[in-house]
């Protein structure tokens, strides 16, 4: 009876090993979730790409500073880089990308970029040629920070993609929050 148990057991170890080590070997192949700015914003972006694959058709694009949630009319440094980096990934992403800072009418306010949440972006967009705007916002938790980006189409403010991400709020992002 021992020795067929023991039979057994090795039968059942034999048949269970290789499951458990392909399952630990499926674990190991999937990519860790991105942890800096740059790469929680390029799934960000190819998040908005690949949710609208006609997004050309709306370009080109205007990118607006990224504000804080809570007074529509504040921006950091944060906001300000996540903008440029979101507006240099979707020109990788084939979209054009209009530098509205290069242009001769500038609609901004010092240390705060282009703030672009309100009916004003609509008409700067306009102005300045573009049929969609990259808007977006951020909230700062406790531990976290929560980013949001939409691209609007500026002929009737619809949605054409969004993405929304969020990252463990480290002490560098935390020096680009200038009130933090």
């Amino acid at each position: 009876m021992h020795a067929s148990f023991t039979s057994l057991s090795r039968t059942v170890l034999a048949l269970c090993l290789p499951l458990a080590l392909s399952a630990c070997a499926a674990m190991s192949d999937a990519p860790p979730p991105p942890r800096t700015l740059d790469d929680v914003l390029a799934t960000a972006t190819t998040a908005m790409v690949d949710a609208n694959p006609r997004l050309s058709d709306y370009d080109p694009l205007i990118p607006t500073t990224v504000v804080d949630i809570d007074d529509l009319n504040l921006s950091s440094t944060l906001g300000r880089l996540a903008s440029e980096i979101v507006a240099a990934r979707l020109t990788e992403a084939g979209l054009r990308v209009r530098e509205v800072r290069l242009r001769g009418q500038l609609y901004s306010e010092e240390y705060t970029g282009e703030l672009m949440l309100s009916r004003l972006a609509q008409r700067v967009g306009i102005d300045q040629g573009g049929r969609s705007l990259l808007v977006g916002t951020y909230a700062v938790g406790e531990d976290r920070l929560y980013l949001t980006f939409r691209i609007v189409r500026t002929s009737d403010a619809n949605a054409l993609a969004a993405a929304q991400v969020s990252l463990p709020l480290t002490n560098d992002l935390r020096a680009m929050l200038d009130r933090w």
